[in-house]
């Protein structure tokens, strides 16, 4: 869900919350109710709400065990609690339909349907105790559990539209860096085709022209021009080991990883990715297609999952290990399941001798860490730590 409809989400809620406390307080106030003590068991009962509340959005620091599940259900209890103590006053089961929309951003429909079955039985019940009026003692149920229902509907469809929005936005970017990987691959096959051509074809063919002016030289070595055919021999001696030496160079530099890599940065729409690499060797096409894979199921599951506006992907190498590293800042969790796409990293990197970590917390966005072995090679990548552009 964006993180637009989310704030609208906290506003709407605290301040229904809030409107509740001080119609309750104009009541208190202007008529007070009969019951020694009642109000302050009320009141704390609306205070715990509030906190609750708080909680529920984060902005209040809850401890690890407390799910949203287990604050959701705290929440219907409590407001079941402050409609039940103020029974005579039926307008507050608007904290009725204030639980309802906030288990249905979190909850399955059918158990929100079972919270609306439930807070729906306990209006009737508080209809009793307060002795409504037949009429309202129809009426309130219906009209309350049909706020509940629609309220608990809006809900569902913002986030069947916000789970579609997102899958398309995940979608799009897995098939833009699949284009940038396969961009890189092409590129890498027809660096790799020519390095080919030239050794075996150039090369060939100078090896041979070198051989024949060695032959050319010995048989005019004592006849006019004689020392040209030896300056063209070195020539051609030169020129192969020239070309040899470019051809070495080639294999030995590896794949592009930095610009296949600010190309995935550039594919995530709506997700600013910064690319930065600092002193990576060059690395053999299997490991630059296994450091491609892991940061694109990165951002790809980050574009799904986290919620994060910003996402930073770090590169470095040591003397023996080349490591990469893609962080965001969605709200994490503390209960990590691997999906198909991070297991099949994770045997891939295993594959090639290194490993993939997972680590997340609530409130501190996922982090990903992929170890390879280093190849030694020749070449690497120079630090840079230039942003990738916002999508």
């Amino acid at each position: 869900m964006r993180w637009g409809s989310r704030n609208l989400l906290i506003l709407t809620s605290l301040v229904l919350i809030v409107a509740v406390g001080a119609a309750a307080a104009i009541e208190s106030a202007l008529a007070p109710h009969g019951g020694p003590g009642l109000p302050t068991v009320w009141w704390t009962a609306y205070a715990l709400t509030v906190v609750a509340l708080l909680m529920l959005h984060d902005a209040l620091p809850r401890p690890r065990w407390c799910t949203e599940s287990t604050l959701l259900i705290a929440l219907s209890a409590l407001s079941a609690v402050l409609v039940l103590l103020f029974a005579s006053q039926g307008w507050l089961a608007l904290t009725f339909v204030l639980t309802v929309t906030m288990a249905a951003f979190a909850w399955p429909a059918r158990r929100v349907a079972v919270l609306i079955g439930v807070q729906t039985a306990l209006t009737v019940v508080t209809g009793l105790l307060g002795g409504w009026s037949t009429v309202d003692l129809i009426l309130g149920p219906v009209i309350f559990g049909i706020s509940q229902f629609f309220g608990a509907l809006v809900v569902f469809t913002a986030r069947s539209e916000a789970d579609a929005r997102r899958e398309l936005t995940a979608a799009h970017a897995e098939l833009r860096s699949t284009v940038a990987m396969l961009a890189a691959t092409t590129r890498e096959a027809e660096r790799l085709r020519i390095a080919r051509d030239l050794h075996d074809i150039v090369g060939h063919h100078l090896t041979a022209l070198s051989l024949e002016l060695e032959v050319a030289g010995h048989l005019t070595r004592a006849e006019p021009g004689g020392e040209h055919i030896q300056r063209a021999r070195m020539i051609a001696k030169e020129l192969l080991r020239t070309i040899r030496d470019a051809v070495g160079r080639m294999r030995a530099d590896g794949s592009p990883l930095e610009p296949a890599l600010r190309e995935l940065a550039d594919g995530a729409p709506g997700l600013r990715v910064t690319v930065q690499l600092r002193d990576v060797p060059a690395l053999d096409p299997e490991q630059t297609m296994a450091v491609l894979r892991c940061v694109q199921e990165a951002i790809t599951n980050t574009l799904r999952h986290a919620g994060a506006r910003t996402s930073r992907v770090e590169m470095d190498g040591s003397a023996d290990v080349v490591r990469v590293i893609v962080t965001d800042d969605g709200a994490g969790t503390d209960r990590i399941v691997l999906g198909h796409g991070l297991t099949g990293m994770h045997e891939r990197f295993k594959s090639l001798g290194g490993e993939l970590q997972v680590q997340s917390a609530r409130g501190s966005g996922f982090t990903v860490t992929g170890i390879l072995p280093l190849v030694p090679s020749v070449g690497a990548v120079h630090d840079s730590g230039q942003p990738g552009r916002p999508a």
